[in-house]
């Protein structure tokens, strides 16, 4: 469980082939965040780095979701994809320029 702008989420590992993760084009996807059940629901046998990739993913489009932004599809799947692949080193970087600019 996690909160975000004071509403509750949760995580839940399940079979890849859970109707969740159906798309409407008839293919499946391995990770699914649903805002009327707040539950992010991620495929049962993801782990390593794609594990951390596609919860990230996911967990923007609870912000999203709990912070009322409203984008297209696609300007929404492409913001969680920048952040779910590239917010661990955008962070770091913030971080150690802040940090230096703190100096002054």
């Amino acid at each position: 469980m996690f909160t975000i702008n004071n509403e509750e989420w949760k995580v839940e590992f399940t079979n890849p082939r859970n109707p969740v993760f159906l798309r409407g084009d008839g293919t499946y996807t391995i990770g699914m965040c649903d805002n009327n059940t707040k539950t992010i629901y991620i495929a049962d046998y993801l782990q390593g780095d794609m594990l951390k990739k596609v919860l990230c993913h996911e967990i923007v489009h609870a912000a999203m979701f709990s912070y009322n932004v409203i984008l297209s599809i696609d300007q929404e799947e492409l913001m969680a994809d920048i952040i779910a692949t590239y917010g661990d080193e955008i962070i770091e970087i913030t971080n150690k320029v802040f940090k230096k600019l703190q100096l002054f």
